[in-house]
């Protein structure tokens, strides 16, 4: 594959059509990002306030009093039913519909055409599947497309749909959650600053 690409144009590679075709890959993994970063950031934040409820050091230190029994408790039992969820990363588990627990295979998960030619419903169950997540990869093809027509076939390009894929994942995990996590806003940060310099 990489010999095949070797040998095309950088004028083809970086056209808006091709770099539309791999906005549609990377929008397909956004709807991932968006819907599983705000939960691995849940599962650490409750990881967080059980530690602190068994920390009775903490809590002499903060109220001068002992610490209750019931709040090691309390927080013994958080980290009991933490360390009995399946571990939730981007890439594991793999795609699975919320309604039945069907494993996406790879042909049902094709950027909008297995949308479309699912008619919009899973394929084990019929539960409709959100209309964002076609259009999030429709918009992310769009946002790169216009990156390359704007920016032209330049490796720049490449850069610049990166920092359109954050913003964009940024903007959506914020409409839902209105949470910005640090894994994005700080490369973006530090990306900026290095380009300005």
């Amino acid at each position: 594959m990489a010999g095949l690409l070797a040998g095309l144009p950088l004028d083809l590679l970086l056209s808006p059509w091709a770099l539309a075709l791999l906005g549609l890959a990377v929008g397909s993994f956004l709807n991932v990002v968006v819907h599983r970063l705000p939960l691995m950031l849940e599962r650490q934040w409750w990881g967080d306030v059980a530690a602190q409820l068994a920390d009775g050091d903490s809590f002499q230190r903060v109220f001068v009093a002992a610490a209750p029994g019931h709040l090691a408790q309390a927080g013994g039992a958080l980290e009991q039913l933490l360390s009995a969820l399946k571990p939730l990363t981007l890439s594991r588990p793999g795609s699975r519909c919320p309604s039945c627990g069907h494993s996406i295979r790879w042909f049902e998960n094709l950027p909008v055409l297995s949308w479309l030619a699912l008619k919009g419903r899973c394929s084990a169950c019929g539960t409709r599947i959100a209309r964002r997540y076609p259009l999030v990869e429709a918009a992310t093809a769009l946002l790169f497309g216009l990156v390359a027509w704007r920016v032209g076939p330049q490796p720049q390009a490449l850069l610049w749909c990166g920092v359109v894929a954050v913003l964009l994942a940024l903007a959506l995990i914020d409409w839902d959650t209105t949470v910005l996590p640090d894994a994005l806003t700080l490369p973006l940060l530090w990306a900026g600053l290095v380009a300005a310099a």
